[in-house]
């Protein structure tokens, strides 16, 4: 469990001191739990009974007080009881304020490194990765790991230490006493190792049952106009039953070990209790030990399997942040795919030159979905790549910005193979319009700006302005200060593209990137997308995923992909004219009647085409 102090000694380092503090005052109130039960043998053996043999009755006289009355040592206990509990009080009050606060201080520090870390993750790791369980590991598992440090430091720490002081009084006392207290201990320690072990592995199935149902929840809820449309609200209330039962059921097997091992904790202590009171009391009443060292014995033999009872306490707690801790490694210890070479050199302002050079890439190891690419974009040229689904085209653009790294060939930008570049110098040239453009929580000024750092309020209203933004702004209440939905669902497809287009063009980078920008839009919103796109493109190297005719006559050349090959290449024209599978897109788009089937093989005994009603 002190491994896990270890793995995040970063985030704890910096609140080295407060820990150090905390920890002298958890020892402190220890040395204090320790010499309590004194004052009370005090009163019960020189107050209350102050007959006997004087070896049984010489505390007062080892303390120097041999010479005051019954009613002076009775106040003397009295108020040293007091003065010890409120002395105990306020160092347990600031030492868990600040073993608490560096607990605090330190998950804050580890949540921002797993976010900051999970941002520098390539996409490679995020395609296999589900946001749920990210968003669990980020949240709810860096609490359990507070926890669990707050837990070992306030609870276990000062229990250990009590354990070791109790144990050297009760030996320095009476060492066969002091033994016969500590009979039971080897059979504690056994089953709190037996039953630890397994409420570890309980735990660890629990975590990733609350993974699966954030996983679940964020599925459902970010696609919830879909679910609706479709009625599909059953399919996903049993989904989410399944893996909710499957949540409960690994609970209910932690609460059922933990429920067994608390109460088997307590009849193990209770029996070295009994042992103890038995023998106790047998030498009181034959006078070899007094009643006030009998009731300090039993203090101490309480604080004697304390540190064990808590830890079976703590078992669920300490396992839970054990597993956590885990998970939260397992991120922390993944490297990103794509990062800077060493000696990578920033990028140079560039012309615009792009340049995919036998270039092969897959997402799967050795099963690669393209195969000897080799495309050529001259500065401020327009380039588009079109073909049928699934045939690569968004690979492609994907390695310009090095979004992952061609497993074979080479990526140029200016001649320059992008590897030999730091990432973030190459991304900040690139701008990138998707077919479906992520907007986020903020303002619409927010949006456009977004990662756009320095620029002036008059650079993003102008870019706004190019882009058709105004158009629909100017009729809002707060304008540009009109907050934005998460992923901007209060705005429509064409507001948000606009706005995508007005980002791209506050970056003013000398590339950009389309992806099939205007699908899905309606004819209205298309012209004005297509009007921001056009000065977007003025200027600038563009590389456009394209299926529409409007804008594959655009290009200044035209890159035809099958099954991650280029198959063709050239002008509208000619390839129109090359008989070829972009000929065959190109009359299917020119005859609107001619049913979608006519390009798929049809299989054996089936209609190629339907036939109308």
């Amino acid at each position: 469990m002190f491994q896990t102090f270890w793995r995040f000694r970063g985030a704890i380092a910096p609140h080295v001191w407060a820990l150090a503090g905390g920890a002298l005052l958890v020892v402190f109130v220890a040395a204090v739990e320790v010499a309590l039960p004194w004052p009370m043998k005090v009163i019960v053996d020189d107050v209350l009974q102050p007959t006997g043999s004087s070896q049984l009755h010489e505390t007062p006289a080892f303390l120097g007080l041999a010479g005051l009355s019954q009613l002076q040592l009775l106040l003397l206990a009295a108020s040293a009881l007091l003065a010890m509990t409120v002395l105990n009080a306020g160092a347990d009050y600031l030492g868990t304020r600040l073993l608490n606060g560096v607990g605090e201080r330190a998950m804050a520090t580890i949540r921002a490194e797993v976010f900051t870390h999970l941002q520098r993750l390539s996409l490679a790791f995020h395609d296999k990765q589900r946001l749920g369980d990210l968003v669990t590991r980020t949240t709810t598992d860096v609490d359990y790991v507070r926890a669990l440090m707050v837990s070992i430091l306030s609870v276990l720490l000062p229990n250990v230490f009590i354990l070791g002081f109790v144990i050297t009084i009760c030996v320095l006392i009476d060492p066969t006493f002091a033994l016969i207290g500590l009979a039971v201990s080897p059979l504690l320690f056994v089953t709190v190792l037996f039953y630890r072990r397994r409420i570890k592995v309980a735990s660890k199935e629990a975590r990733s049952r609350d993974s699966d149902i954030a996983a679940a929840m964020s599925e459902t809820f970010s696609s919830v106009r879909v679910m609706q449309t479709y009625t599909s609200e059953a399919h996903h209330e049993e989904d989410f039953r399944t893996r909710n039962d499957g949540r409960r059921d690994a609970g209910l097997k932690v609460i059922r070990l933990q429920s067994m091992f608390s109460p088997l904790v307590d009849i193990i202590a209770t029996l070295g209790t009994v042992l103890v009171l038995w023998i106790g009391a047998q030498r009181v009443l034959d006078g070899t030990l007094t009643l006030g060292l009998l009731l300090v014995f039993l203090a101490y033999l309480k604080a004697l399997y304390s540190p064990m009872k808590s830890l079976a306490k703590l078992t669920t707690v300490i396992s839970r942040g054990q597993a956590s801790a885990e998970r939260i490694q397992e991120i922390l210890d993944t490297a990103p795919a794509i990062s800077d070479l060493p000696g990578a050199r920033p990028a140079p302002r560039l012309a615009g030159a792009v340049e995919l050079r036998s270039v092969s890439f897959g997402y799967h190891g050795d099963r690669h979905v393209l195969h000897g690419i080799d495309l050529t974009v001259e500065p401020g040229r327009v380039v588009a790549i079109t073909g049928p689904t699934g045939a690569g085209k968004s690979s492609v653009v994907s390695l310009i910005p090095r979004l992952y790294d061609a497993a074979e060939g080479e990526v140029l930008l200016d001649g320059i193979d992008v590897r030999d570049l730091q990432v973030a110098t190459v991304r900040r040239q690139i701008s990138i319009v998707l077919q479906e453009s992520i907007l986020f929580r903020g303002t619409i000024y927010d949006n456009i700006a977004y990662g756009s750092e320095g620029v002036s309020r008059e650079q993003v209203l102008a870019a706004a302005e190019a882009a058709h933004v105004d158009e629909f702004v100017r009729n809002l209440p707060l304008g540009y200060d009109t907050p934005v939905a998460e992923r901007g669902v209060t705005l429509s497809g064409g507001q948000r593209q606009r706005i995508a287009i007005a980002r791209a063009l506050v970056r003013d980078t000398p590339i950009v990137i389309l992806d099939e920008p205007t699908s899905g839009l309606d004819a209205i919103s298309e012209q004005y997308v297509m009007r921001g796109l056009e000065r977007l493109m003025a200027g600038r190297t563009v590389i456009v995923i394209a299926h529409r005719l409007s804008t594959l006559k655009r290009a200044d050349r035209i890159y035809v992909l099958d099954k991650g090959r280029i198959v063709e290449s050239g002008r509208h024209s000619e390839l129109a004219a090359a008989g070829g599978l972009y000929s065959r897109l190109d009359s299917l788009q020119h005859a609107k009647d001619t049913p979608a089937l006519t390009l798929v093989p049809a299989e054996s005994g089936s209609l190629k085409t339907e036939t109308s009603a």
